[in-house]
């Protein structure tokens, strides 16, 4: 059966008391007049202490459904704020998520001990036994108003359109919680280590104007990212997104960047064990590190199911032999551990770019290619901003044999990020590859920083006249590499490295016989 209001615990926050069956607050100089709806969210969020509570879980559960405006939830909130002498821009208890709900940031503990029973229909998933702190949370981002003094008699609505837009564009992004000020150099009264503020001022250029982009670091007020933009465009719509873009790709990678910098070897706080877990499995050195990597996610999903950061770095694991780590180590059962991952991280956060690119690769695994087609399609929409995400689906459209749509995919994320990796220029040397395009490809080689596994199958099997030199061909060194990364010490044949290849490429059936038809060249010039 489930709680009834008088068997709930009472609830007690930073010196304030919610009294369920009175259905009152009282605080630190007593009762707190509250309205009916203010107390239902109150108890909502304090419920779910570091939690996103969203404004459909809001509307559905506290307005039953009823059709009301967003202004209605907002007005609660601002009761809620003046009730608890909270403020907006460095909360104490209720933290803003823009444009998705709401967080309560208190430590909540039950006023008593409630009777055992056994909920019913649980609203929300169950909260973890140790109550998060700020820190538990996703950094910070302020943006304050754009100083538009030097242009504002020219461009009047300049400054105040480029900043909803790219507050727009940056709400898209799950790895920040982003909050808005419309005062210039707005920063909250207290700061951590992870807070952050862009700000940006605009100042004539010709007959035009320019914008200065910068992102700091609120605790120490270290500059990690910033760059000029000409805003020549300023009258076309594609100048405008074409800046946004800009912005909102370039500065989070940057922030993501500095924070992985500055992560201990060890902590308590959940977020930051995410990002090591998260940075360890896509950097690991052994499978040792990537298996530490992998079980460090596991325990954070079981500590905190909503967290649905954390299943896409998993899945990832678990689809390629932990990272490559251990070569042949990834075989069905990790294939559908992988899939049961990207599903359940999907339905936990929807908002999540990472958890429908994973999803979509998890389809491609398994050789489910409209779905693949669909969800990648649904990540590109969602946030076309974020140039790894941009890479993936790009990867996704070039395994599903669009080449053409991989290619614009591709240009796309280098115009927000033009400073590419080797994991983009692998990515490209396979597009060369399946077009017919060898000829691209040692020019793309030569940019890599480092060896890049498939990178050195792509360009031994592009050059048909080296693989005729068999036992000195590329292809036959690229096999010695792999048989000696292979675990166990003893190389597991050509059979096997054959079939492991193929079940590392998720191609659309269409282009894969031209693939397998040159991997069995390579084998076929060795065997002879």
């Amino acid at each position: 059966m489930s709680l009834s209001v008088e068997q709930k615990p009472d609830l007690e926050f930073g010196g304030f008391r919610i009294l369920r069956s009175a259905e009152r607050l009282i605080g630190p100089q007593g009762p707190i007049k509250l309205g009916n709806k203010a107390m239902c969210v109150l108890i909502l969020l304090a419920e779910h202490p570091g939690d996103l509570i969203t404004k459909e879980i809001l509307f559905s559960s506290v307005w039953d459904g009823t059709i009301v405006s967003e202004s209605a939830l907002t007005s609660v909130i601002k009761e809620l704020r003046k009730a608890l002498g909270d403020e907006s821009r460095a909360p104490r208890f209720i933290e803003s998520v823009y444009g998705r709900g709401y967080r309560f940031l208190g430590e909540v503990r039950p006023a008593e001990r409630p009777a055992p029973a056994v909920e019913a229909r649980p609203a929300l998933p169950t909260a973890p036994q140790r109550q998060p702190s700020r820190r538990d949370n996703p950094p910070l981002v302020l943006v304050a108003a754009f100083n538009d003094d030097a242009i504002r008699q020219k461009f009047p609505h300049l400054a105040a359109g480029l900043r909803e837009e790219v507050l727009s564009g940056l709400a898209r992004f799950r790895e920040i919680r982003l909050v808005a000020d419309a005062r210039p150099d707005a920063a909250p009264a207290t700061v951590s280590d992870r807070d952050y503020q862009l700000s940006a001022m605009l100042l004539p250029d010709g007959d035009h104007a320019k914008i200065i982009v910068r992102a700091k670091r609120l605790g120490d007020g270290r500059i990690v990212w910033a760059e000029t933009m000409a805003l020549s465009e300023t009258g076309n719509a594609g100048g405008v997104e074409k800046i946004v873009r800009r912005i909102a790709g370039a500065a989070l990678p940057a922030l993501d960047e500095d924070i992985v910098l500055g992560l201990p070897d060890e902590t308590e706080d959940l977020y930051d064990r995410y990002l090591i877990a998260r940075y360890r499995g896509f950097h690991a050195r052994d499978h040792a590190e990537a298996r530490a990597a992998a079980e460090s996610l596991e325990h954070i999903i079981a500590e905190r199911p909503g967290f649905g950061l954390a299943y896409a770095p998993l899945a990832r694991l678990y689809n390629i032999d932990f990272g490559y780590t251990a070569l042949g180590s990834t075989g069905p059962a990790e294939r559908a551990r992988a899939l049961e991952l990207a599903k359940t991280g999907l339905a936990a956060d929807r908002a999540n770019v990472n958890a429908y690119t994973a999803l979509g690769f998890c389809h491609l695994w398994h050789g489910e290619f409209g779905l693949a087609r669909d969800i990648l399609e649904q990540a590109l929409a969602l946030n076309p901003y974020n140039p790894t995400r941009l890479n993936e689906v790009a990867s996704g459209m070039m395994h599903l044999g669009d080449f053409e749509r991989a290619h614009h995919l591709f240009d796309m994320s280098v115009q927000l990020q033009p400073h590419t990796d080797d994991y983009y220029l692998e990515d490209r040397i396979q597009l060369a590859f399946h077009e017919g395009k060898p000829e691209l490809i040692p020019d793309l080689c030569r940019r890599l920083t480092r060896p890049m596994m498939w990178a050195g199958l792509y360009e031994a099997l592009a050059d048909e006249g080296d693989l005729a030199k068999g036992e000195d061909s590329r292809f036959a060194a690229w096999l010695d590499r792999i048989e000696q990364r292979w675990p166990g010490g003893t190389p597991p044949g050509h059979a096997r490295i054959e079939q492991w290849i193929h079940f590392h490429h998720p191609m659309e059936p269409a282009n894969k016989p031209a693939f397998e038809a040159r991997v069995r060249a390579g084998f076929a010039a060795l065997d002879e």
